[in-house]
């Protein structure tokens, strides 16, 4: 009996949810599912702030996931992927090993790039991984202890999150964030007052519409001087492998793949891409941000898509509409920030114990779906909604 090869890339959100979910859905046909991460476990980005700030996430070993589901499990990188042979070489403790597959779900998500500014790799700490800010933990309480300044560079939800987080748990560590922004441009302006405000509480100084152009050992350099730091934490832009690029597929600017409303690469069709290393911004007409918000609904299609074409059935294009953003401002407070279906904030919002304990179960859930695929829906735009959003696109509103 010929089986179908299933190749999953990357242990993420997306990739994890794709994979279970998929094994879910061909349950009892002929196929091979593969994931191949570099982490022996499943790490829940959304939680490296806590691990910094010296919590432990819950851990669960990636084997012990996927095996129960038939899912075959590799530890190890990919160094290369060849479409036209349907190879991919993945660098493993054993040595290089050779993977084919007759399918290719792509889902290496995005890390951050230390690369932007001169010194930043040298000098800065990130939240990246749970190396990363395993670095900073082991560094927080003597700095707090000494009343030094943590810098943090990034006035997005990482930097926000961050920011807060480190304050309530160290009081006596000084806590600067520094933005090129308008400090929580993303937000509503019920939303920026509010965060402004635990801000203020929480003692963390803000320097916004700051353009940073290096940091040296001890100070981070921009266009009116400088500021010193005893550490200095980059939560700036991400970056996606360049896997994808060398291997000849279609990506945008940023090196991610462009896919169809189904979620394939327009490059070549047995590779589908989703999460953060995916755009199918233009081909659905949404902007979609790199988040586990994102990412899980992704995963989520590309399970079903794959699964109705193995079975020969038509599935619907990829949809995707926001409900809100999350974010935690220590553990005592946190803001849901409301948006429209295109991610545009709108003046409503939850704030404090309440808006801490919807963050700390949307948490929480985020996990619980990756474990628990089967029993996870998909967010779809409601019929109206549709309709006025696909008139948009034609008119170009969007």
């Amino acid at each position: 009996m010929k089986y179908t090869r299933i190749v999953v890339l990357g242990g993420g959100y997306s990739g994890m949810m794709a994979a279970r979910r998929l094994a879910h859905n061909l349950r009892g046909q002929p196929v091979e599912i593969t994931l191949v991460n570099t982490a022996p476990h499943f790490v829940q980005r959304v939680r490296l702030h806590e691990l910094a700030a010296d919590r432990s996430p819950l851990r669960f070993s990636m084997h012990d996931v996927l095996q129960p589901n038939g899912i075959t499990f590799m530890q190890g990188l990919v160094t290369a992927l060849d479409p036209q042979t349907r190879a991919l070489t993945v660098k493993t403790a054993a040595g290089d090993q050779s993977l084919g597959y007759d399918y290719l779900i792509y889902a290496l998500g995005s890390s951050v790039d230390m690369s932007v500014l001169p010194g930043l790799r040298e000098h800065a700490l990130s939240l990246a991984s749970e190396a990363t800010a395993a670095q900073l933990r082991d560094q927080l309480p003597s700095l707090a202890q000494t009343g030094g300044r943590l810098l943090i560079c990034g006035g997005g939800l990482t930097g926000i999150e961050a920011a807060t987080e480190f304050a309530e748990t160290y009081p006596d560590l000084k806590v600067t964030l520094l933005t090129r922004d308008e400090f929580g441009a993303q937000l509503s302006l019920k939303g920026r007052t509010y965060v402004r405000q635990t801000f203020q509480l929480l003692g963390i100084e803000i320097r916004d519409k700051t353009v940073i152009h290096a940091i040296t050992a001890d100070a981070v350099e921009y266009d009116s001087g400088s500021l010193a730091y005893d550490a200095c934490l980059w939560a700036g832009s991400f970056s996606v492998p360049t896997l994808a690029r060398e291997a000849g597929l279609k990506v945008n600017t940023g090196g991610q793949i462009i896919t169809d409303d189904h979620l394939r690469s327009v490059t070549d069709s047995h590779i589908y891409a989703i999460g953060d290393a995916a755009d199918v911004s233009a081909a659905i007409g949404t902007p979609i941000r790199m988040a586990c918000a994102t990412a899980l609904p992704m995963g989520m299609h590309v399970a079903n898509e794959l699964a109705d074409r193995l079975n020969g059935r038509e599935h619907r294009p990829y949809e995707f509409m926001y409900y809100f953003r999350c974010i935690s401002l220590g553990r005592k407070a946190g803001l849901i920030q409301f948006v429209d279906a295109n991610d545009q904030p709108k003046e409503t919002i939850m704030t404090g114990r309440a808006g801490a304990a919807f963050k700390e179960f949307i948490c929480r859930y985020t996990t619980w779906q990756v474990r628990h695929p089967r029993w996870t829906f998909l967010p779809r735009r409601p019929a109206a909604d549709r309709a006025a959003h696909k008139a948009s696109q034609v008119v170009g509103v969007r």
